[in-house]
């Protein structure tokens, strides 16, 4: 969640704040928080994205989406497929 919220603080994404509050109450509404233990160093140019790794495993997640060149460029980890959005919205994986 920390990171979730510090990305939707990018300026290229110019959310407002209530959009931002809007997102995190429907996502904590629906999603499934889980808890990363902090075990997984797999990233070596941005170890923040492990726990994005680390959290999908818990969580037993299909895919992780992202616009993160760290994380695309691992394609898939486990059985986690890594993709971007328009890749996920456009292709029948």
């Amino acid at each position: 969640l920390h990171e979730l919220q510090k990305v939707m603080n990018y300026p290229k994404f110019r959310f407002t704040e209530n959009q931002k509050a809007r997102f995190l109450t429907i996502l904590l509404e629906t999603a499934r928080v889980v808890e990363a233990p902090g075990y997984i160093k797999v990233i070596e140019e941005d170890h923040s994205d492990d726990v994005i790794l680390e959290t999908a495993i818990v969580g037993n997640a299909d895919f992780i989406i992202s616009g993160d060149e760290h994380l695309l460029k691992i394609k898939k980890y486990s059985w986690i497929k890594i993709v971007s959005a328009s890749e996920f919205l456009t292709s029948s994986l």
